[in-house]
């Protein structure tokens, strides 16, 4: 059995199947696509991460993976960098997590001032 993602956002006019995920009885990988649209140029950038293991696509794979467990998912729970220092400039980006996850579906959308805002409030996560 096979359960496709369907994401459909910020520059996506249909939906798009992102990812196939074999499920193996109740015990499902973890798995997730991370997006960043830059809204000034209209640019989306995507990866799909596999936790372990499969992370090549992105350049700090297994240390996200690593992260998005210890807030179990929720990117609302990181800490951030309270001691990065950002510009005023305004030029949004819009940051998107979307998978499986210790067997539950999860889903996470922000839009973040600028690029800097994005880097100091979620880390290496989007920055691929």
């Amino acid at each position: 059995m096979r359960l496709p993602l369907l994401i459909t956002g910020a520059g996506l006019s249909t939906g798009l199947v992102l990812a196939a995920i074999p499920a193996h009885g109740s015990a499902r990988p973890n798995a997730v696509v991370l997006t960043v649209t830059a809204h000034g140029n209209s640019s989306l950038k995507m990866v799909t991460l596999r936790c372990p293991g499969m992370t090549e696509g992105h350049p700090y794979g297994e240390v996200v993976c690593v992260v998005i467990d210890a807030v179990r998912g929720d990117l609302d729970r990181l800490p951030g960098d309270p001691s990065r220092r950002c510009s005023e400039r305004y030029d949004p980006v819009t940051a998107t997590m979307y998978g499986l996850w210790r067997n539950r579906t999860i889903g996470w959308q922000k839009t973040y001032p600028n690029a800097c805002a994005l880097a100091a409030k979620t880390g290496p996560i989007f920055r691929f």
